[in-house]
């Protein structure tokens, strides 16, 4: 079984063997293991595997049938029309229920509507014999375009299948590793897309992970940033100025207004394409009294990818040809990766108490949580119950253990909040000062070294 994906694979089971599912929707953004997800669930089934090229409506057809018969189909026409593809495939199992995997399914869509209604007639004529899988890695196009694109049709999809990241707890298990430290900074940088960690060795240090991935010539990330635009945006010049003003701590709509020129309409338009893609995230604060006090229109890139390659490679991009691999991370990484990688930690705090709040592990039951972000700073994590009792976290970001300091700092963004925290969970990947460790509170405070996670 693959690591962080039971759910999704019990979901599709469960279609599969009901009489009345026959079409579902199966998408994420490349690298989280949408393609895994499939993989897994047909490995015991009957299926065949379509792919769609990004090609005229006739190449299309061509390019498909091309491929069914290396596999054993056999047309009497060079070019079939699909609907003489899909009954072909369906002749093959006759007795048989079976799954047929579209991959890339949005290109037949683009290319023509024809495609649409004989996929639609054909899933509806054998809905007793198989289940579609339409897999696409274009978030954007499922979630704004396919819908109004295929109209009434949209009624005969059994259900959407979107595939989230994974947790860095799934990391770990991926890994089979205790060294969780090492995690945590593979986890900084490749998040939970559990299908980058093929190219990352856990014997190998960072450094010379991300030289192996990113700095050499060949490696498979040199163009990560620009690849993730290309692939689904046009002008590249524009998502990149502002992708790396989003890297490099120009937040607010208004910085980088201010930093690019353009004006914040069309920022606006961009940033919303960008979050369309899963590569940027707007940040909402948890609603509380002290809402005043929150910051406004703040974004960041949520793909840690995407942000690793515009704030160390694409502003220096031109040194990777003139120095060796090894001499740029030096120079250009080296001093401030340490203050890349700790920006992962609160996520993974968040997901520690997301999981001990599934298994009852918590204080309370939370059923709303989320950050607060603030003008004078974070609080990285507010849970609240349904008889209004409130857990609020803090995760100490520095390389030294908590101090009582760095609490009152906390405390204080409480106050900003104005909320009075019943649980307080303190984080850190250091430790915790002795004079920390040996307060007195007038409310229950856990200590948790993220350490030993």
């Amino acid at each position: 079984m693959i690591i962080g994906r039971s759910s999704e694979i019990e979901y599709l089971n469960k279609i599969f063997n009901s009489s009345d599912g026959s079409l579902v929707t199966l998408y994420g953004r490349a690298g989280v293991g949408t393609s895994s997800v499939w993989h897994e669930f047909v490995k015991d089934k009957k299926y065949v595997y379509i792919k769609c090229p990004k090609a005229s409506s006739k190449q299309i057809s061509f390019l498909i049938s091309g491929d069914l018969t290396l596999k054993g189909f056999e047309f009497s026409d060079e070019f079939p029309s699909f609907d003489v593809i899909l009954e072909t495939v369906s002749n093959k199992y006759r007795s048989d229920k079976f799954v047929l995997v579209i991959d890339d399914f949005e290109n037949c869509f683009k290319a023509d509507d024809l495609y649409i209604e004989t996929l639609f007639s054909f899933v509806k004529k054998h809905s007793d014999k198989l289940l579609c899988l339409l897999v696409s890695h274009d978030t954007r196009y499922v979630e704004n375009t396919f819908v109004s694109k295929i109209g009434k049709n949209a009624l005969s999809i059994n259900g959407f299948l979107k595939v989230q990241p994974v947790s860095f707890i799934d990391l770990v298990m991926f890994y089979n590793t205790q060294d969780t430290s090492k995690c945590m900074d593979f986890y900084a940088l490749l998040g939970g897309n559990i299908a980058f960690y093929n190219y990352f060795d856990i014997e190998k240090t960072l450094k010379e992970n991300i030289i192996k991935t990113f700095l050499k010539s060949d490696s498979v990330f040199r163009r990560a940033g620009n690849d993730v635009v290309l692939e689904y945006l046009r002008e590249v010049n524009v998502y990149g100025t502002i992708l790396y003003c989003l890297a490099n701590g120009h937040n607010k709509l208004n910085d980088i207004y201010l930093h690019t020129g353009f004006s914040r309409a069309k920022i606006s338009v961009y940033l919303k394409n960008l979050m369309s893609l899963d590569t940027v995230e707007k940040v909402s604060s948890f609603d509380t009294p002290g809402n005043e006090n929150t910051m406004k229109g703040v974004y960041r890139i949520s793909n840690p990818i995407v942000n690793f390659w515009y704030k160390f490679i694409y502003p220096h991009e031109s040194y990777l040809e003139l120095m060796t691999p090894e001499r740029f991370y030096d120079t250009f990484i080296n001093d401030n990766i340490p203050d890349f990688l700790k920006e992962a930690l609160p996520l993974i705090c968040k997901e520690y108490l997301t999981l001990l709040n599934k298994k009852h592990g918590l204080p309370i039951k939370i059923t709303k949580s989320g950050e607060w972000v603030g003008k004078a700073g974070t609080i990285h994590f507010i849970g609240k119950d349904e008889h209004r009792n409130i857990l609020a976290a803090y995760c100490a970001l520095g390389s030294d253990p908590m101090n009582y300091s760095e609490f009152e700092w906390f405390d204080y963004c409480l106050k900003e909040a104005k909320i009075k925290a019943d649980y307080i969970y303190l984080f850190s990947k250091n430790g915790f000062d002795e004079d920390l460790n040996e307060m007195i509170w007038d409310r229950e405070v856990t200590y948790v070294d993220i350490r030993n996670l």
